[in-house]
C-alpha cells in the first residue's frame, strides 16, 4: 500500500532535483525526473524503497513542498523512519 507525506525543501525544485539526484545516487539508488515529478529508488540491506515524487510549489518559489510517495518498501520499516531518511538525505 503506498504511503505519502510532505517535505518542505529550503530551495528551488531545480535545487531539489539536483540535492536529491546527488543523495540518492550516491547511496547506489537511482533517481529520474525533473523539477516538476520523478521516481527513486534505494537498496537497503533489508529491501528495496521504491516511490515516486511531485512538486507542489510553482518552479521559482524559494522554498518547495515536495510529497513523496512510497510505493514499495521493506515490510518491517515503519515509513515514518523512511521519511526521516529522505528528508536527512535532502537536508545536508
Amino acid at each position: 500500500m503506498a504511503s505519502s507525506f510532505n517535505i518542505d525543501y529550503p530551495g528551488t525544485s531545480n535545487q531539489f532535483v539536483i540535492s536529491a539526484t546527488s543523495a540518492i545516487t550516491e547511496k547506489g539508488g537511482v533517481f529520474n525526473g525533473d523539477s516538476t515529478k520523478g521516481i527513486f529508488s534505494i537498496d537497503t540491506p533489508i529491501g528495496d524503497v521504491k516511490g515516486s515524487y511531485l512538486v507542489l510549489s510553482k518552479p521559482d518559489d524559494p522554498e518547495s513542498k515536495i510529497e513523496v510517495t512510497i510505493t514499495d518498501k521493506p515490510f518491517l520499516v515503519p515509513i515514518r523512519r523512511i521519511e526521516s531518511v529522505i528528508a536527512s538525505f535532502l537536508m545536508k
